[in-house]
């Protein structure tokens, strides 16, 4: 079949001497909710990786951050209308890899986009890889045997967490499957977290997170009408837009907390960034939803983390490997109004508390969160998959 090269959004850049030449295959670029893409494709350019970006589809017209004019990554859009087979948009992208001189081909989701990765990398003759997140591994709709395929046939699969990477690797035993997978922390450019603390405003809760079920938001509301029985002053700000945006502004009217709770719709991070260093605390209250969908490992924690401002979330997937319960931040049992409500004015009530976790949570980024030593790491998997010398055939 003859092939069109797909679109691009600029001239390719010269090709640098002797630089690791990685093209990332995502679903959709930019996407305003998924920041830890952006983070770390921009931290691998300045480690001085060549970085070229395929998105399998155009970008939703949403706002972008302000700090994605720091790419230089060349975007090449795929054109949908041309390619509506996954073996189509898969030939599309081997012969995009070809003409740069890709070594690898890094998906970010178990999904569409590692799918592609996979047979592309297949075709093109080089090694592939892909990150594992949440929904693309937990939700009941994933198909496991696709997803074993696809673990097995990378070179490496990178989660975000250690019980992400316990869950995978119980699935490829349970299954008799193979595969490498590694436990890399989504990571943050501190330099970019400047705490202000003469921003803090006494008695504000901010949470952040798309309006979808698993972010738990009704509890969060649920919580706060409790605070206000208990004649605890606050006022609440959620961030985000989604799905249950009309439910959860119904919800609010019901309790008659619409002076108290805000709903502030979808921001770019420099915004969020803004908000949270209002917060006197941060609460994320994550669910798994009935689907079997939860947080793998909330970004937004980290950003809460790194501002110094005290977190509050659940006992779930990988939170408690971000926060350590009355050290880094205090964790409750998903979706319990009660003990949540009591965290928020145990924190809320306490000073003392606030300031011990700020010390330990912001040592705790630096230790394990810092994405200039996370992307080192991810770029040693890149080079020891582009010396790898034979390829397996995906089926």
């Amino acid at each position: 079949m003859s092939m069109k090269a797909p679109a691009e959004t600029s001239n390719l850049p010269p090709k640098p001497s002797g630089a690791l030449r990685i093209g990332y295959v995502l679903k959709r670029f930019p996407h305003l909710s998924q920041t830890f893409i952006l983070n770390e494709i921009l931290e691998l350019e300045r480690q001085g990786v060549q970085v070229y970006i395929l998105s399998l589809r155009s970008p939703r017209g949403e706002p972008t951050h302000g700090y994605l004019k720091n790419l230089r990554a060349q975007i090449t859009y795929l054109d949908e209308t041309s390619t509506p087979s996954d073996k189509a948009r898969a030939e599309q992208v081997a012969l995009w890899a070809k003409a740069r001189a890709i070594d690898h081909l890094h998906a970010h989701f178990a999904t569409s986009a590692a799918e592609i990765a996979m047979r592309a990398a297949n075709l093109a003759k080089i090694t592939y890889s892909f990150t594992a997140h949440a929904r693309d591994i937990y939700h009941e709709a994933v198909d496991h045997k696709a997803l074993l395929n696809r673990i097995a046939h990378a070179a490496f699969v990178v989660t975000v967490s250690d019980y992400n990477r316990d869950y995978l690797e119980n699935l490829l035993a349970a299954h008799h499957s193979q595969g490498k997978v590694i436990r890399l922390y989504n990571g943050l450019d501190l330099e970019l977290f400047n705490p202000e603390p003469s921003l803090r405003q006494s008695g504000l809760v901010v949470s952040v997170g798309r309006l979808v079920a698993k972010k738990g938001m009704n509890y969060l509301i649920e919580a706060c009408a409790d605070l206000r029985n208990r004649g605890v002053p606050f006022r609440c700000m959620i961030v985000g837009d989604g799905e249950e945006r009309e439910s959860l502004q119904g919800m609010i009217s019901k309790l008659n907390l619409e002076p108290s709770i805000t709903l502030i719709g979808a921001l770019t991070q420099s915004d969020v960034i803004d908000i949270i260093n209002q917060a006197d605390i941060f609460v994320l209250p994550c669910i798994i939803d009935k689907e079997g969908d939860r947080d793998g490992l909330p970004t937004v924690i980290l950003e809460a983390m790194a501002l110094n401002t005290p977190v509050i979330s659940t006992r779930l997937s990988g939170i408690p490997e971000m926060i350590h319960d009355h050290i880094t931040g205090l964790l409750v049992e998903p979706q319990q109004v009660e003990d949540l409500a009591n965290a928020m004015t145990e924190l809320l009530g306490s000073e003392e508390l606030k300031q011990m976790i700020r010390v330990n949570a912001r040592q705790h980024m630096t230790d394990h969160f810092d994405i200039r030593k996370n992307v080192a790491q991810l770029i040693e998997q890149f080079f020891a998959a582009k010396s790898i010398n034979s390829i397996p055939e995906c089926a």
